[in-house]
């Protein structure tokens, strides 16, 4: 990506910059939409109602397709059953799966090409790679049917916020859609096929604020989608400045979503937030319904378990490890995947009456804000891209103490080069500016937080806004 933003996106006009987005997206149109989706957006809006013993036997139904194929077309989990004396005939429900190992990243990393099926279209797979703040970063293959049934649950999603696909909106996302050195509006691309506002997040600060939102009015975004963090970002700097924004939601993922980011980012915008999680992996969806009282599992997409320490199954209402068996992908099966974060099952039924059981208390990571010379206030996903692509990352942590100076502590194995350190620092100079000093270095192991988190962005500095500051979100921890 960098080379072709170099060669090709970063040079060439504004309106040529909009055309190649909305190219980008009429490819993704055809990716992700079409017949079959249309087909499982029908069968998820009825299936959402189903009771739990009407999913366990549609989960049923698929699993035993799914082990089927697993022991038959894909080695590592032929060699795993036979070892242990099992035929597909031994799993066909969920609680069978106890019969199975927990699968960690680890294992992934050691076995990828086993994992593979021997009956997929490498060529055809989609690639995604897991964030690597713990470990190497995993690429994990799936094909064209996840593709789809994973938009299918995104939307379904937005369903329950009332928003549906066609409706103007606006995407604030990792994507340097906006050369760094631009220094005027308009700091977004506009996506014609998708009818979608890019902002970025590299040029939002407190002067540039309420041109972001005054685009969004001449739009008429109805939607936002975002991350926690950057949403946070955002609605500070509109209280800032005295703006609001009326939409119908804002939609966040991929980080928690505290209660003080929620009640500022409901109140500029006026309307709520509806949170989803889910993985790179692909093994597990979830989100929130307009009840807000947990994450909705889409159980027609995987099968989740939670499990303590001993790989038992825990009571609903304890928080145990998130391990998920994604019932979709033939090409790349991960079972009984361990996904790295906690959650408890809710003891009690949503209100809404749908069959689908609900998450609470889901951990993840949980990383601060950078703050920049400039003023600038940089959520993790804005810049953690940096990192992609560069083998021999065992660990990544940056830290920060002081606007000018940013430190990137890293755990590498022989594989990383000189070279490498060239190329994420010049990822990160061009997301930070120059006055940023990127200081380097190298540790045998990066510890957990003294609550046993892993946190891939530390920073001691406060968050300013115009006259008043508050701590960065994690400080404390």
């Amino acid at each position: 990506m960098s080379g072709w933003r170099e060669k090709v996106y970063d040079r060439v006009p504004i309106p040529v910059q909009n055309r190649i987005l909305s190219w980008h997206g009429r490819r993704m149109l055809r990716e992700r939409f079409g017949p079959e989706y249309d087909r499982l957006m029908s069968f998820f809006e009825e299936s959402q109602w189903y009771s739990r013993e009407e999913l366990k036997s549609y989960q049923a139904k698929r699993l035993q397709r799914l082990i089927r194929h697993a022991y038959e077309a894909v080695p590592y989990y032929h060699d795993v059953m036979t070892d242990r004396g099992l035929t597909p005939a031994d799993i066909r429900t969920e609680d069978d799966l106890v019969k199975l190992p927990v699968l960690t990243k680890h294992d992934v990393r050691e076995n990828r090409s086993r994992l593979l099926s021997t009956t997929c279209d490498r060529p055809s797979l989609r690639e995604a790679y897991t964030s690597g703040s713990t470990g190497p970063p995993i690429g994990v293959f799936w094909d064209s049917s996840v593709t789809v049934v994973n938009n299918a649950c995104l939307w379904r999603c937005r369903r329950w916020g009332g928003f549906e696909f066609g409706r103007p909106y606006a995407g604030l996302l990792v994507h340097p859609i906006v050369p760094e050195p631009q220094s005027r509006p308009p700091y977004w691309r506009w996506n014609e096929s998708w009818n979608q506002l890019l902002l970025s997040s590299l040029h939002l600060r407190e002067d540039t604020v309420a041109e972001y939102v005054a685009e969004m009015r001449r739009v008429g975004v109805e939607a936002l989608e975002t991350y926690p963090s950057s949403a946070y970002v955002f609605a500070k700097l509109m209280e800032v400045v005295g703006e609001r924004l009326p939409l119908t939601c804002v939609f966040t993922t991929s980080e928690p979503l505290l209660d003080v980011q929620r009640e500022i980012v409901e109140d500029r915008f006026c309307c709520p937030v509806f949170d989803a999680y889910s993985q790179a992996e692909r093994v597990m969806f979830s989100g929130e319904c307009d009840r807000h009282v947990g994450h909705h599992v889409h159980e027609e997409y995987g099968i989740t378990e939670l499990l303590d320490e001993h790989d038992e199954p825990v009571a609903s209402g304890t928080m145990g490890r998130v391990v998920a068996t994604g019932l979709h992908n033939f090409a790349m099966p991960l079972i009984r995947y361990e996904v790295g974060d906690a959650a408890a099952f809710r003891v009690s039924p949503c209100e809404c009456g749908r069959g689908l059981r609900l998450l609470e208390g889901v951990s993840t990571k949980a990383d601060d804000i950078l703050v920049l010379p400039d003023g600038r206030l940089l959520p993790p996903p804005a810049f953690m891209r940096a990192f992609k692509g560069f083998p021999g990352i065992e660990q990544i942590q940056v830290v920060q103490s002081e606007p000018q100076s940013v430190t990137v502590r890293m755990a590498c194995t022989n594989e990383f080069s000189s070279g490498s350190e060239q190329g994420i620092r010049d990822n990160l100079r061009m997301r930070f500016g120059d006055e940023v000093e990127i200081i380097f270095e190298y540790v045998d192991m990066i510890p957990r937080s003294s609550r046993g988190k892993f946190r891939t962005v530390i920073s001691t500095v406060p968050l300013s806004w115009g006259n008043a500051s508050t701590s960065n979100l994690y400080q404390s921890d």
